[in-house]
């Protein structure tokens, strides 16, 4: 097949910026995909932008959902998810450092931390949203009992921490409300089944007021699960931290200005 039939289209352009950005590093050009699970790869591979899709089969026809990378300080993703099911995740784009599902972690994420060794997970963010519908803004965490995560290894625990929670609420159950990193938080405990008899611990802290700027130290939030409650094992492994929102319904557009994570 030449080069001319392959790349011939605004899609085949996408592909090749995406398998460029993937061999010679961080995308240095506007790109955007509305492909299902399609990677844009920024910051010398250590993030990529991932077009989440994963609850799309409980979504019905007539969606979309498309990652734009113009810059480090103008990203993101927009959407627009049909109101069926509409107490399901239909999707989560994100920005992901580390691992998710996948042989091994991004380059330069600083992942896998084990949590005795007591790094910090510094991450900043700032973004806003223009969105109507079910939706969050939220980092989920990604805990296991190895340093090296492959693309079948089923996580022991997930932490998230929201920022933003419009109209959704997260699973399992109420615990009790915190003060962590000068904000207020309400912790919840589930679990999250992915057979009959295997899944993963989910903790989740919502910030009891949105916010679209936040700068966050994540070993705050995991001590509290290992050392007040005693919920995690300080032997376990930090494999990765994603932000993005988890959409259940509705459209709009999310765009971040500026991000970071960095383990230290």
């Amino acid at each position: 097949m030449s080069l001319r039939k392959l790349f011939g289209s605004k899609k085949g352009l996408v592909v090749m910026a995406i398998a460029l950005s993937m061999l010679f590093g961080s995308i240095a050009y506007a790109a955007s995909t509305s492909t299902p699970f399609a990677k844009l790869y920024w910051g010398n591979n250590k993030y990529y932008i991932f077009n989440n899709t994963w609850g799309s089969n409980k979504a019905g026809a007539g969606w979309w959902e498309s990652i734009y990378y113009n810059s480090s300080t103008n990203m993101g993703w927009s959407w627009d998810w049909k109101t069926l099911n509409p107490n399901d995740v239909k999707a989560y784009p994100s920005i992901v450092s580390g691992w998710h599902w996948t042989d091994g972690y991004t380059a330069g994420s600083g992942f896998p931390a084990r949590i005795w060794d007591n790094k910090s997970i510094n991450a900043s963010v700032n973004y806003s949203i223009s969105a109507n519908g079910t939706y969050n803004a939220a980092y989920d965490i990604w805990v296991h009992n190895t340093n090296n995560a492959l693309n079948n290894t089923r996580p022991t625990d997930e932490i998230m921490v929201w920022l933003n929670n419009t109209n959704a609420g997260p699973l399992g159950s109420y615990m009790e409300t915190v003060s962590i990193a000068g904000a207020s938080w309400r912790v919840y405990k589930g679990w999250l089944a992915d057979s009959s008899t295997t899944g993963w611990n989910v903790f989740s802290f919502v910030r009891t007021s949105n916010t679209s700027s936040s700068s966050l130290n994540f070993r705050d939030f995991i001590n509290y699960l290992v050392y007040t409650k005693n919920w995690m094992s300080n032997s376990k492994f930090i494999s990765s931290v994603e932000f993005g929102s988890e959409i259940f319904t509705g459209s709009g557009n999310f765009n971040i200005t500026n991000y970071s994570v960095n383990v230290q």
